[in-house]
């Protein structure tokens, strides 16, 4: 069993290009960016930040945990492993969405709290609040894309030995 794994893996063996599969991220980058307009739209609704922020983020974490990005090792959606692993990722993506939901939550209602030059856009950069809640929110999407790389590695390695 263990052999059929390691013979069918194709993480294992990929030579990464500067164009890694295009046909798969070409579309999630796309969805990436024309989601923040979507977030944009939905900006002014109750809870529309938090429930449009859910779809750039899904895409950045899919984008980063899968893909080759300078010169790291891609993982690919028919290796066995990977399917063996995904609902574990998955799970995990769902408490990171839950914690991103929280955080801006969160965020949101202190605005009252905060002083005026925070809420206020200078020239053609977001507020300093904004600013804030956008460095956090990309801080916990890396670290899940880190982690994430961190536990495909770990079982690949785990069923190599």
């Amino acid at each position: 069993m263990l052999d059929q794994a390691t013979a069918a893996c194709i993480c294992r063996d990929h030579e990464p290009s500067t164009f890694d599969r295009p046909e798969l991220f070409l579309p999630v980058i796309f969805v990436m960016f024309v989601s923040f307009g979507i977030l944009l739209v939905l900006a002014g609704l109750p809870f529309g930040v938090q429930i449009g922020s859910l779809v750039p983020y899904t895409a950045l974490v899919l984008l980063g945990t899968f893909s080759a990005q300078r010169g790291q090792k891609p993982y690919f959606f028919e290796c066995p492993i990977v399917r063996r692993t995904m609902p574990r990722l998955v799970r995990r993506h769902g408490y990171f969405l839950l914690g991103i939901i929280a955080i801006e939550t969160i965020g949101l209602q202190m605005t009252r709290y905060m002083p005026a030059s925070w809420l206020i856009a200078k020239g053609r950069d977001g507020s300093p609040f904004t600013m804030a809640l956008c460095v956090i929110c990309l801080c916990i999407a890396f670290t899940q894309i880190f982690t994430n790389r961190a536990l495909l590695e770990r079982a690949h390695r785990e069923i190599q030995t």
